[in-house]
């Protein structure tokens, strides 16, 4: 698991949803992240990056091959040809061989004679003009490091999805717990006074048509606690796709578990939540594009050497083992020399894909600028919306404590007789708004804050 999520797990508990009465936020981030399979699937990651690194170092193995040919026939040894040679790449534009020949037969070419023991040779073959300053052993080498950073990058991305993802999840999951619990309560005071209004009626202190008001209410109440019932069971269960136990089996919340007080969450993503800086070359995204832009110069250099003639020597050092008995013997004078030269005349092909390379690199600049714009814009705007919500939520904080003194007064008033069941609900749905309002503010902020969170996120490299 890499630091990019594990500095920012507030508390680490193993526990077992339906365990316990409260799933507290900081408790469902330590299940995303050990258990839920997206998580598994970028930690996945590591081994692709390692996968590629070892794949980039292939460039350099040795390669020991032998070539046997041979022609038999009526009884005649034709020819019989055996060459075996180990080859050592390097890092540089020098290549190493060490091999054996051995040839026999009537009919063998004079350029292959060799003594009946055979020889051994050496060779180094060097490239003086194209490949000199780069070639594909070390563009291998070098594209499998971009890989490999890119394969961390992608891990980043999937794990910072993940927790915005389900941050967003548990936030809406408090909110419509605590929507319900303030219906539920509504519900309760609304069927106490409407058995309070029959008895008043029975007793011949109220009209049957107070009794009728009071009915229509308490269907109401119960109808919007129903929505709030279904609206916690979809959020509940949109909860339950982030949570999965550690055999990687998914995890259903029981009804006897339920989250922290919606402001309190809000508390704990306030704390969590903000950025370091506003500086976001950091950010995955950018990072992604800017190692996609490394690959294509990577390409384009090794397009350039292309355009440039090639010149590479080759030098054969012979070392006899003799003819009837194994006598190992070498002169300076006995070698073998080549020399090949290619020069590219027009080379459409390379010009061609190194303007075509070039323009994706500048369509890749403007996608970084365009994304930095996009941060930034997100982040000021997240910094307006967060004043503005705080200042909404004072609002909302007051006219719940008015509407409530108001519902309060109302109340001993119609105990005194001297309001009515209309008067009396009518400040009661105010109470109910004014709370409904509350709890969706406070979820705004929560929004706010992950928000933030995700901006936070991408400022943490690995």
């Amino acid at each position: 698991m890499t630091r990019y999520f594990l500095c920012y797990i507030l508390v680490l508990l193993p526990i077992i949803v339906g365990a316990a009465d409260t799933l507290t936020l900081s408790q469902y981030q330590d299940i995303v992240l050990r258990n839920h399979p997206l998580v598994g699937k970028a930690e996945l990651y590591d081994e692709i990056a390692k996968s590629y690194l070892l794949k980039g170092k292939g460039a350099l193995d040795q390669k020991f091959y032998t070539d046997y040919d041979g022609k038999q026939f009526k009884g005649l040894n034709y020819f019989r040809r055996w060459n075996s040679e180990l080859k050592i790449p390097t890092r540089y534009p020098i290549d190493v061989s060490l091999g054996y020949e051995n040839n026999t037969g009537v009919f063998l070419n004079n350029d292959n004679t060799v003594p009946s023991n055979g020889l051994l040779y050496g060779t180094i073959n060097v490239t003086l003009l194209r490949g000199l300053l780069f070639d594909e052993q070390r563009f291998a080498l070098k594209e499998s490091k971009l890989l490999a950073d890119k394969s961390r990058i992608e891990q980043e991305l999937i794990v910072r999805n993940v927790l915005v993802q389900s941050m967003n999840a548990y936030v809406d999951w408090a909110t419509a717990f605590r929507g319900l619990e303030i219906i539920s309560a509504y519900l309760d005071r609304v069927s106490d006074r409407h058995q309070f209004i029959i008895q008043l009626y029975e007793n011949g202190d109220k009209p049957a048509i107070d009794t009728i008001e009071s009915r229509i209410n308490l269907n109401t109440a119960t109808k919007t606690k129903i929505i709030a019932e279904e609206d916690l069971l979809r959020k509940r269960q949109k909860l339950n796709m982030f949570l999965w136990d550690n055999s990687g089996e998914p995890m259903v919340l029981v009804e006897s578990v339920f989250p922290q007080d919606i402001k309190a969450v809000a508390d704990v993503l306030s704390e969590e939540s903000f950025p370091l800086s506003t500086i976001w070359e950091l950010d995955p995204i950018i990072r992604k594009k800017q190692i996609e832009i490394e690959q294509i110069h990577l390409e384009n250099k090794l397009e350039r050497e292309q355009l440039k003639p090639q010149l590479d020597l080759k030098l054969n050092t012979i070392h006899s083992l003799g003819d009837n008995q194994l006598a190992y013997s070498y002169n300076v004078n006995d070698y073998k020399l080549g020399a090949s030269v290619a020069v590219p005349i027009v080379n459409r092909k390379t010009r061609g894909q190194i303007r075509l390379n070039t323009a994706l690199i500048n369509q890749s600049i403007l996608d970084q600028q365009y994304y930095q714009a996009e941060l930034f814009n997100m982040y000021t705007m997240l910094n307006s919306a967060q004043s503005l919500n705080q200042e909404s939520l004072a609002v909302s904080i007051e006219k719940v404590q008015n509407s409530n003194l108001l519902y309060t007064a109302e109340q001993l008033k119609f105990e005194l007789g001297e309001s009515s069941v209309f008067l009396l609900n009518s400040r009661e749905l105010k109470l109910l708004e004014s709370e409904t309002e509350y709890i969706k503010n406070l979820k705004s902020l929560c929004r706010i804050y992950t928000e933030f969170y995700f901006l936070k996120l991408g400022q943490i490299a690995n």
